[in-house]
């Protein structure tokens, strides 16, 4: 089950999908939480069912973002050895 505070982020990266410098005060002052905190916490929720079901453009955005890291460091851990 989703918490109001969960669906306020939510909604609030649906709102609000570019990362800038004003989404960053944003999620200061409306979500009261660190830009780290925030996408951490995006990253659990697109992980699960219902929000896949409610939000499913943020969900895949998120998995694909996260997934493109993970890539990332991936090629930079070959490159590093």
């Amino acid at each position: 089950m989703l918490t109001h505070a969960d669906i306020r982020l939510l909604e609030f990266e649906d709102a609000h999908p570019r990362h800038t410098g004003l989404k960053t005060d944003a999620i200061r002052m409306r979500l009261g939480m660190t830009t780290s905190r925030y996408y951490q916490r995006l990253q659990v929720l697109a992980a699960r069912p219902e929000v896949e079901d409610r939000w499913p453009r943020v969900a895949r955005r998120v998995q694909r973002r996260t997934q493109q890291r993970a890539d990332e460091r991936a090629q930079l851990d070959r490159w590093l050895r």
